[in-house]
């Protein structure tokens, strides 16, 4: 009879190298997220060539794109109460097999109603795999990597949203409007069957839910190859209490009843600026005076400030959490503020890169830091929730534009009425990091 022994898989994953198990698991996310952002961006590439091919005003996909934004919505909150019951995993894998399939149907519609279908239900699958394949990769990663670890994961989306131009540009003219939603969703299909091997499950959520203590062995010996352990270890968690039952209530319990709120008001008011910023900039620019070309070449750098901004900046986000993100609300104030004025293109460019350094660096943290702040038990939920919620924000903020412009102001008074928007989510981005801090200080995420 073997001999017993304890293994604290708290420890394995503290003392992990960045080896081939991590650098697969990145890589593995990084292709998902990236197909996900490909294929939720899929149809405003598309949309052009549809409006030819039906007939239709460009108006007229108004409700395409809204109640895809809506599903996605509805597949956070939904999906991510599934990974916590059944697995990051298998949650990952049916949410991407439901996006790409749906997706590829999308080919075959023949008009804005059946498309309008198609995208709310391959949304609820693309709102699914965010939240789970963030909770996978934050409980693999140690501590002090967490946030560099999500981050460079969720970087795919960023590629997959943009890669979605270089597609449609290179194969539509010689495939048509379906070729973008038959790559895109065919890809998905592939990745999410090739997941069944290739994707590991949480070995936290495993140990919690007492489930395939093989499987266990299995991960432990990858991660940690001189680590012995056998068929008779026992394995623990030191760093949290097991909870049975994942549910919202759990999400605010305890010290998380001011956590929580916080947390969605960051993530509402920084999604509101990002998608204002990100879908009205080349026009108002174009108000401003600038050609539509100069427009967009300007209005490109936001993007690209965001990405590069993000991975800069993870590490510091790693060290030094909400601050982080207080931070670059409050420079994100001035920043805003300056891009009402007139300057040389240069500048311009330079204000509107930092513009994106500020807002989708944050989001990019956001992301990492609902991974670490929930407890394993409710974390696809407590992920997905946050970033359901933030789609209220999504939707504000692509109405915005419209409501401002009616209101006739001067371009100047209207980024500086954007510029408020980074005034309370400095404010309450300060509550979150002294919220947070008590309940780490005081040990409640170990007893949610």
């Amino acid at each position: 009879m073997q001999h017993e022994e304890t293994c604290n898989i708290s420890r394995v994953v503290q003392d992990q190298t960045s080896g081939r198990f991590a650098f697969a698991l990145l890589a593995w996310c990084f292709v998902i997220v990236l197909l996900d952002g490909y294929d939720q961006i899929a149809i405003a590439y598309a949309a052009p060539a549809l409006v030819k091919a039906w007939h239709a005003k460009a108006g007229d996909f108004a409700p395409v794109f809204g109640v895809g934004l809506f599903g996605v919505l509805v597949g956070s909150l939904l999906l991510g109460f599934v990974g916590d019951r059944l697995g990051r995993k298998r949650t990952i894998i049916y949410g991407s097999l439901a996006f790409g399939l749906l997706t590829m149907a999308c080919a075959a519609a023949s008009s804005i109603g059946q498309m309008t279908v198609l995208r709310f239900l391959a949304g609820i699958g693309m709102g699914g795999v965010v939240p789970n394949t963030v909770a996978l990769v934050a409980e693999y990663a140690p501590r002090q990597r967490r946030a560099t670890w999500v981050t460079l994961m969720f970087s795919g989306f960023s590629v997959g949203a943009s890669g979605g131009g270089a597609v449609s540009s290179w194969l539509l003219p010689q495939f048509g409007w379906q070729i973008i939603f038959l790559i895109g969703g065919a890809a998905a299909v592939v990745v999410a069957f090739a997941s069944f091997r290739a994707l590991p499950e949480s070995i936290r959520f495993l140990v919690l839910k007492e489930r395939s203590h093989a499987e266990i062995v299995r991960l432990v010996q990858r991660m940690l190859p001189a680590r012995p352990v056998t068929q008779g270890t026992r394995f623990v968690l030191d760093d949290e209490a097991p909870l049975t039952r994942a549910s919202p209530r759990a999400l605010f319990g305890s010290g998380l009843r001011y956590v929580t709120p916080l947390l969605w008001a960051v993530f509402i008011l920084n999604s509101l600026a990002l998608h204002f910023l990100q879908n009205w900039l080349p026009m108002l620019f174009g108000l401003a005076g600038l050609a539509p070309e100069r427009s967009a070449l300007v209005a490109m750098m936001f993007p690209v400030g965001g990405t590069i901004g993000a991975l800069a900046l993870s590490r510091l986000v790693d060290r030094h959490g909400m601050t982080v993100i207080g931070v670059l609300a409050a420079l994100g104030c001035p920043v805003a503020a300056s891009l009402g004025h007139a300057m040389p293109q240069a500048v311009l460019m330079a204000a509107v890169f930092m513009s994106g350094v500020c807002v989708i660096g944050t989001q990019f943290g956001l992301y990492a830091l609902a991974g670490s702040i929930y407890p394993t038990p409710v974390r696809s939920l407590g992920v997905g929730t946050a970033i359901g919620v933030g789609k209220f924000g999504s939707i504000a903020g692509s109405m915005l534009g419209g409501v401002l412009l009616a209101m006739h102001l001067p371009i100047g008074d209207l980024f500086m009425n954007v510029a408020l928007l980074f005034v309370f989510i400095t404010a309450f981005a300060a509550l979150l990091a002294v919220s947070h801090r008590s309940v780490a200080r005081d040990g409640v995420q170990r007893t949610v």
